[in-house]
């Protein structure tokens, strides 16, 4: 596929920088620069830091939660590819839903159940916690499509390569950390204790994208990118 894409996608010719003239002036141009690192874009890396970590940590204890339930090796299996199907559903759920609602109150519903989810399936028997693992696919995957949509919307045209360097590295940094501190947890309170944690964890989610939200429509960061 990444041969496949490489074909497809046109070569670019190298682009000359333009006269100093018709670029911003070195006022807006700071301002541009600084704007990666502003507020509404700090809060939104959080916001999938924290939603990345909760989705590796529940992904460490969920066979081992399973089996408690007397789980054999062929459902766990199932309860994976339930949850993973799921997902692949959630992406397009949520990309559909961040349109129609917006990015904060898709987050909120998303993460609001995938909290709420966690919980019933500790709670529980077996075949009905395999029923809700679809739909905590959906809330589970589908939440990380529309917070990387918002990249674009926070950030200037000219710092969305360095954005996104920044974005994916928080966020795929903090799904490799995730098993490993929320494994220590469980084997100091026990793994649905850890559980438990991992839905309280989920739902920090909430106030951050409440603030990036609020720190985007108050212009905290600097000058929006739809000015140019």
């Amino acid at each position: 596929m990444a041969g496949l894409l490489a074909w497809m996608i046109p070569i670019l010719p190298a682009h000359t920088a333009d006269p100093v003239e018709d670029g911003p002036s070195d006022e807006i141009q700071k301002t541009l620069n600084a704007s990666v690192y502003g507020l509404e874009f700090t809060t939104l890396l959080c916001t999938a830091v924290v939603d990345s970590s909760a989705r590796m940590g529940f992904l460490t204890f969920l066979p081992f939660v399973l089996r408690v339930k007397e789980a054999n090796t062929a459902t766990i299996g199932l309860t994976l590819s339930l949850l993973f199907v799921g997902g692949a559903v959630g992406k397009l759920v949520c990309g559909y839903l961040g349109r129609r609602i917006g990015m904060v109150k898709t987050v909120w519903l998303t993460e609001a159940a995938t909290a709420i989810i966690i919980l019933a399936v500790l709670a529980l028997p077996l075949h009905l916690a395999l029923v809700t693992l679809p739909l905590l696919g959906i809330a589970l995957n589908g939440t990380s499509s529309v917070l990387y949509g918002g990249v674009p919307e926070l950030v200037p045209p000219r710092d969305r390569e360095r954005a996104f360097a920044h974005f994916y590295t928080g966020t795929i940094g903090a799904g490799a950390i995730a098993p490993v501190a929320f494994g220590w947890l469980g084997d100091q309170i026990s793994i649905p204790h850890a559980m438990e944690c991992v839905a309280a964890f989920v739902c920090l989610t909430l106030p951050l994208i409440w603030v990036a939200d609020r720190a985007a429509n108050s212009g905290i960061a600097g000058t929006s990118h739809k000015q140019y």
